[in-house]
């Protein structure tokens, strides 16, 4: 392989392993169902009160 050829391949190489990461990570993501929202809009709220004290 010559030198060529490795800068090519770092080249493309680079990017499709970056993309192949941020699409796993938005396919693996998980979301937060409406309990666990509610729970941490709770906890804001309930934050936001204590540092105004």
């Amino acid at each position: 392989m010559s030198g060529t050829d490795l800068w090519l391949v770092v080249v493309a190489g680079g990017p499709l392993i970056l993309l192949l990461a941020i699409v796993y990570v938005l396919v693996t993501r998980r979301r937060r169902g409406p309990a666990e929202r509610r729970e941490s809009d709770r906890a804001v709220e309930r934050l936001y009160r204590e540092e105004g004290d």
